[in-house]
């Protein structure tokens, strides 16, 4: 036996060393040459909203050399703020901000994101201002949250700002898919659920959160199978709507169009229809887009809620304004929400005042917006809201 180890020791020893060379090699060439974001799990599945939010409790970091450092902190169900969900009872007041990547405030701190400038400069003790944007969220997200969250949170106004990618984001079925002109909240044993229960669990990996946030390789690595998992369950929830259990659960066209179609209870078997909206053509681009945004308006109305959308131009949309003096997509928008006593207003403007707008506002890679862009949007939604009597 002896023998055996002295002759096998060595070779795992050199085994062991070989491999640790060869990823220390692999680090060294990565953070010199392929620089990459590192970061403790930053998302969870929220089986009460049925997708992925912030990781509630947690506070955390971004890093992406040379690019951006941001440090955020996330309450008790995944909204970017320091105070819980109990602790906005005291505020009479609040202003529910529900978008992607750029509402929570992606590559700037806490106190740097729009949101919590729109706060500081409303500067009351009487109006709280909350903070619920999710990365890679569209349309249909703030349409379930609101449909979750809003009697819980109780916001006197609600503010959706749309981004170009929405539309994208918006027919990947997260949350829903839409039949007969009708919008059906996906089965309650999605693939996507699933798969997102199993990865909750690396959240509380020490290992796993160890190495995502000190290993450029492994950053590497778990965002490429990143993309791979998400491309997967993209595919998995289109396929979903072609179903026939999701088939069977499609409500008859109504006689009258025009007319919001009552919302029903979700029950095993049959997932809950949400208000329909005459005034948004099939064969759109921004169909999802609009099927959601006007159950959403629907949505707050029926709660007496304030609504509001604003419109964030992606660098390429501001190239396009270069070009042609003219964004496609928030004229359609605009054009819908004013056809549909919606409030529309567009941070473009504002943007365009500035010389070099993108090098101004937008971060070098993944453009999101800096510190100076969050800061120009959170005085325009002041003045904004201001302007339409929505803050004092």
């Amino acid at each position: 036996m002896s023998t055996l180890i002295r002759k096998v020791f060595p070779l795992v020893l050199t085994f062991i060393i070989s491999i640790s060379i060869a990823l220390l090699i692999g680090e060294f060439i990565v953070r010199i040459f392929f620089p990459q974001v590192t970061s403790p799990v930053q998302f969870f599945y929220d089986e009460k909203l049925g997708g992925m939010i912030p990781v509630p409790n947690q506070k955390g970091f971004k890093d992406f050399p040379k690019i951006y450092y941001y440090e955020y902190q996330n309450n008790d169900i995944g909204m970017r703020d320091t105070r819980k969900v109990a602790d906005y009872q005291q505020y009479p007041h609040k202003i529910l901000c529900l978008g992607d990547s750029f509402t929570y405030g992606w590559g700037v701190n806490d106190d740097q994101t729009f949101a919590h400038i729109l706060e500081k400069k409303i500067n009351k003790d009487t109006i709280a201002v909350l903070n619920a944007g999710v990365s890679g969220a569209g349309t249909d997200y703030a349409l379930k949250f609101f449909q979750v969250r809003g009697k819980e949170l109780a916001p006197n106004t609600v503010i959706y700002f749309y981004f170009d990618n929405d539309m994208t984001d918006n027919m990947a079925n997260a949350y829903f898919h839409i039949e007969n002109d009708t919008i059906i909240a996906n089965e309650e044993h999605s693939y996507a659920k699933v798969n997102a229960l199993k990865k909750n669990k690396l959240v509380d990996n020490k290992l796993y959160n160890w190495l995502s946030s000190n290993s450029q390789l492994f950053g590497m690595i778990r965002y490429n199978i990143g993309m791979m998992w998400n491309q997967r369950v993209s595919d998995a929830n289109k396929t979903s709507q072609a179903t026939p259990e999701n088939k069977q659960t499609a409500q008859a066209p109504q006689k009258d169009t025009t007319k919001a179609t009552t919302q029903e209870k979700n029950t095993a078997s049959t997932p809950a229809a949400q208000p329909q909206e005459a005034q948004a053509p099939k064969g759109l681009p921004l169909y999802h887009t609009y099927k959601y945004l006007s159950a959403l308006a629907k949505e707050t109305k029926k709660q007496g809620v304030n609504f509001v959308v604003f419109y964030i131009p992606a660098h390429t949309s501001l190239e396009e304004y270069q070009k042609s003096g003219r964004i496609q997509v928030e004229e359609e928008l605009n054009n819908y929400c004013k056809n549909n006593q919606i409030r529309f207003f567009s941070f473009k403007d504002e943007i365009v005042k500035e010389k070099n707008p993108i090098e101004t506002y937008y971060l070098p890679v993944d453009f999101h917006w800096n510190d100076k862009g969050h800061a120009l949007g959170g005085d325009y939604l002041y003045k904004t809201l201001k302007r339409e009597n929505l803050v004092p």
